[in-house]
């Protein structure tokens, strides 16, 4: 027989190549993760963080998150000196390996959970099966990740295109994964991300026995279903997965996880544990070095702390302020400012462009319409942001998810009384991350982090069911299994299980072959424009020496060996 369960034999091989290169993958990283804490445990003697829990969560279940802060920095540090992507690099990325000999015992083993989170990578890797560029990978990630393999760090990178400025961690840890001419590793960076989301749910929903944990992870999985229906079909903030490229995901999931705790610690209002702070200060910093806005989670951090600010203080703190100033650093010499495009952070340099940060700061402002606090009120900033389309409905099927989900819980279990009064903290710290979002760069995918912690905050009064029928159908395992396959198979767009789409080899994603023309006014090529609309024009893919058309003219000079790219007065 070439038939199983109706499905060609073939296609469940050709499906099971992309699935197992991405299981070896993600446990690679595992162990990575997981050696770099036996050696923080061991040699540095800092004991128990292996067995460390946050909340009662594991922080093991982070250690792919480790292993690529690990690696991202890895190259950051070798880019100051030499190419980003070198033989020591690759040396040092994998040492960690070695440290699991040292504890090689598995503790904790559940074969069912085991079972259920491989199946859960299994389906998400069928993404690999349609997964392709993100335009924004043709127009500067892909040659910003060129520019750390192949070269140490240019100065005034930024003034080349504005957007290698921003030069997220994301680019040196997916410069690292570059595969010969194959870049389906960069997709695999991102589902690790989707993975230790749904790792996350599942700790929640099957592993824990707290009913508060449990209610969230059944409401964001309720959130995630939801978002397959609605206007335009669906699509409501819930988390998706990037194509390559992109990282909007990514820092969604780990703002996410990470106020998680914030919020959390907030309502529990019991003693503080330094190494548990010392765990979100390490959250934050990694989101914050992806995406800038993640330093507004500092505000719930302090909230935290308040009362007692010495907690913060450590060996461990310094370690993190040493990696935020090497980043800081970085930033200054890509673009003369401390954090792009702050206009405000920006100091004098012989590569400084006091344009580029300003532009590119009000230009994210106005594509994505931003609130004007001091001069728009509330209900006029929405019906202008709700101009765009895509605002339009997405928003539209946010705020119907919400309250379905709100008055499922209403119907089904009791709330706490005065537990609004109570944690005015917790309430204020969401409304000020969704306050900040909306005067900065409101877009969707931008939110998406700050949607999950709103859906989270809605569960946090509900703590009593209202009958005996609604716990015992809350307690169904099977139903609790049926609700989060659900939600994991309906993650990879549908297409990717179409029989067609699948190959026989180990999925390949290439660039296309580009002409390039060089620029008479400026430095450098441009891209040959041809008449044909069904090509996509002006991206420059993979060429360093290709820019978009220029603003300034753009000329080359030396500094201690380093390039310095200026632009004419």
């Amino acid at each position: 027989m070439n038939i199983l369960f109706g499905i060609p034999k073939v296609v469940i091989i050709n499906k099971m190549i992309n699935a197992f290169v991405y299981v070896i993958f993600y446990a690679l990283l595992y162990l990575i993760g997981r050696g770099i804490i036996i050696f923080v445990e061991d040699i540095l003697k800092i004991p128990n963080i292996s067995n460390h829990k946050i909340n009662g969560f594991p922080i093991r279940i982070l250690n792919p998150v480790i292993a690529l802060f690990y690696i991202g920095h890895l190259v950051l540090i070798s880019n100051f000196f030499t190419t980003g992507v070198n033989n020591v690099v690759y040396i040092l990325s994998l040492i960690p390996l070695f440290f699991n000999l040292r504890k090689a015992q598995i503790r904790e083993f559940n074969l069912s959970i085991s079972f259920v989170r491989i199946l859960s990578l299994i389906i998400l890797s069928v993404s690999s099966n349609t997964i392709s560029f993100h335009q924004d990978a043709a127009s500067y990630h892909l040659n910003n990740q060129l520019y750390i393999r192949t070269e140490k760090v240019v100065l005034g990178l930024g003034n080349v295109y504005m957007r290698y400025g921003y030069s997220s961690l994301s680019e040196y840890i997916n410069s690292f994964f570059w595969f010969d001419n194959n870049f389906i590793l960069l997709h695999f960076v991102n589902l690790v991300f989707v993975s230790i989301f749904y790792f996350f749910l599942i700790w929640c929903l099957l592993e824990s026995n707290n009913f508060k944990y449990q209610l969230i992870s059944v409401s964001i999985l309720i959130y995630g279903l939801l978002d397959n229906f609605g206007i335009e079909g669906g699509r409501n903030g819930f988390i998706d997965i990037d194509t390559i490229g992109k990282q909007d995901n990514s820092f969604a999931i780990l703002f996410f996880i990470t106020n998680f705790f914030i919020v959390q610690k907030l309502i529990e209002k019991k003693t503080l544990v330094k190494r548990d702070i010392l765990f979100i200060l390490f959250l934050i910093l990694f989101s914050a070095e992806i995406r800038f806005f993640g330093l507004v989670s500092i505000f719930g951090l302090l909230l935290l702390i308040r009362k007692d600010l010495k907690i913060i203080l450590s060996k461990t703190t310094l370690f993190y302020f040493s990696i935020g100033c090497v980043w800081i650093f970085k930033n200054y010499l890509i673009t003369s400012c401390l954090i792009y495009p702050l206009t405000f952070t920006c100091l004098p340099s012989p590569w400084f462009n006091s344009y580029s940060s300003s532009w590119q700061s009000e230009e994210l402002r106005s594509f994505h319409a931003a609130y004007d606090i001091l001069h728009e009120s509330p209900i006029t900033w929405l019906f202008r942001w709700n101009e765009r389309y895509l605002n339009y409905y997405v928003g539209i099927n946010l705020v119907v998810s919400v309250i379905l989900i709100y008055f499922l819980l209403s119907l089904l279990i009791k709330s706490k009384k005065r537990f609004f009064v109570s944690n005015l903290n917790s309430y204020f710290y969401v409304t000020l991350l969704l306050l900040l979002w909306a005067v900065s760069a409101p877009s969707i995918r931008f939110g998406i982090g700050i949607f999950l912690i709103l859906v989270m905050t809605i569960c946090l009064k509900f703590d009593e069911f209202r009958s005996v029928r609604a716990s015992t159908a809350f307690s169904n395992t099977f139903l609790k299994h049926i609700l989060l396959f659900a939600v994991i198979i309906s993650t990879p767009l549908i297409r990717n299980y179409s029989p067609e789409n699948y190959s026989f080899k180990l999925k390949v994603i290439s660039p296309p072959q580009i002409e390039y023309v060089l620029q008479d006014n400026t430095w450098g090529y441009g891209v040959k424009v041809i008449e044909d609309p069904r090509k996509e024009l002006g991206f420059c893919w993979l060429n360093k020496e290709c820019t978009p058309p220029p603003n300034f003219i753009i000329t080359e000079e030396t500094l201690l060996s380093y390039r310095v790219m200026i632009l004419e007065k």
